[in-house]
């Protein structure tokens, strides 16, 4: 994420939309997802249910949308993954707050109740690394392993499948049934993205005298840090983390009054340069 926030603020983020007003003040979300859903509410479990979906929704869209504006290489790769199930006439349906991937248009019949052994996050992260190399697409593979070595449901979770690709082998997968024919390498992206910033880092606050060069160097171990988890798997909430790090006893009062504007915006230099490259 592009800024250092709390669990507390995240957590309000991702459902704040759903509080949205009209001159009358209504909540015109809920109220529109109310009069819509089926079947209609009567009673009080209905309605919690109601509300539990409406929230884990809410939630799942905002981490997805998170997960693409810090992370350009997940980005990269979900868009990968949407472009396969269009082209092969999967379909996608939230359960629960998930969005699954599903092998027939009409999410295999599932509805939202009464809901069974369906993977979960846990049960992606687990699977074979044989299935990731497979000559097959991950997702086919994925979909076959289900059926035939598991007794889950036949339904993948989109974020925690994207998740892992990114883990396993990303650089492979952005190229496969992708959108465009580059063929990035990820150090490669990293490493000239991460010049592309340390040139940015000493022309317009070293050479600037705006900080010394031990800090400079502090700056450039953590934004690496930050390269290397994007590669891994993906960031850390907290960028004031990263050069917590590499600067002893930094505190985060300091690190907001000193670091921060800098430190934020080498951080979306990096990102945009690693975005530039995956076009």
């Amino acid at each position: 994420m592009a800024e250092d926030v709390t669990i507390k603020e995240l957590a309000i983020d991702a459902i704040a939309l759903l509080f949205e007003r009209n001159d009358a003040g209504d909540f015109t979300q809920i109220i529109k997802a109310f009069n819509e859903w089926t079947p209609r509410i009567v009673n009080e479990e209905q309605s919690l249910f109601f509300i539990n979906r409406l929230v884990a929704k809410s939630v799942e869209k905002y981490v997805s949308d998170l997960l693409r504006k810090s992370d350009p290489f997940f980005s990269k790769i979900l868009d990968s993954v949407n472009y396969f199930i269009e082209k092969n006439n999967y379909s996608k349906k939230q359960i629960l707050g998930t969005t699954y991937i599903f092998e027939d248009a009409g999410g295999n019949g599932v509805r939202n109740n009464g809901i069974t052994n369906l993977p979960d996050r846990n049960f992606i992260y687990e699977l074979p690394i044989s299935v990731f190399n497979s000559a097959q697409n991950v997702v086919t593979a994925i979909f076959e392993y289900i059926k035939t070595d598991s007794d889950k449901f036949s339904a993948i979770p989109l974020n925690a499948l994207v998740l892992k690709i990114k883990q396993v082998n990303a650089s492979e997968f952005i190229t496969k049934d992708s959108i465009t024919d580059n063929n990035p390498e990820i150090d490669s992206i990293l490493d000239k993205a991460l010049n592309i910033t340390f040139n940015k880092l000493q022309e317009s606050y070293l050479d600037k005298n705006k900080i010394d060069l031990s800090e400079a160097d502090a700056i450039k171990e953590a934004l690496k840090l930050i390269a290397f988890d994007m590669r891994d798997g993906g960031i850390n909430p907290g960028l004031h983390k990263y050069l917590m790090q590499s600067i002893d006893n930094l505190c985060f009062e300091e690190y907001k009054t000193k670091y921060q504007n800098i430190f934020e915006y080498l951080f979306k230099v990096l990102k945009k340069e690693i975005a530039e490259q995956l076009k």
